[in-house]
């Protein structure tokens, strides 16, 4: 994973679609050291397996410590890519940010049509293969929501991290100084 300097909506800076991740430090709320990985994933059934192990990959690089919450993570992230090629538009976009002990993801698409929970007439979940994306970000997730972005929407989710991430390793397995 390179690290490189993001430009305007995560794409190169020197404009087009970046061909692989786009990455680099960011200064956090606190003023740590934050992580950040953004990839453009196309808008075929294959972007979810994608983000999958973008996902992985990013949180392994990034030294989280916990398997629970990278699995967490990949979950939450498959849904909402997921929903984005189902009744999304155009190319979907995945952006991971790590500041501390909390990952923050979004999914963006060209659609400007808001994600809606699927709820029962008697307003009872329902936990049925299809519609249940939303109600696992709100089960796991300690914040989400949606905001229209140019165009189209993000959909977002905040995860607190059971442990903080040491930060990440470079290609050769070393720490990254900062």
């Amino acid at each position: 994973m390179a690290i490189r300097r993001l430009g305007a909506e995560g794409r190169s800076p020197h404009g087009g679609r970046a061909g692989g991740p786009v990455t680099g430090r960011t200064a956090g709320e606190n003023g740590t050291a934050g992580w950040e990985a953004s990839w453009e994933l196309g808008g075929e059934v294959t972007a979810a397996a994608r983000a999958r192990a973008l996902v992985r990959r990013a949180l392994l690089l990034w030294r989280v410590p916990d398997p629970a919450d990278v699995e967490d993570a990949v979950l939450l992230v498959d849904e909402l890519v997921t929903n984005a090629i189902l009744h999304g538009t155009g190319e979907v976009r995945l952006r991971l940010r790590l500041d501390g002990r909390r990952l923050t993801a979004e999914v963006g698409d060209d659609s400007p049509r808001l994600p809606r929970p699927r709820r029962r007439p008697d307003d009872q979940v329902d936990w049925a293969e299809n519609g249940r994306g939303l109600m696992l970000v709100a089960a796991l997730a300690d914040d989400h929501g949606t905001r229209p972005n140019g165009h189209g929407k993000v959909v977002w989710f905040g995860l607190p991290l059971r442990q903080a991430a040491p930060g990440p390793v470079t290609a050769g397995g070393l720490p990254v100084r900062h």
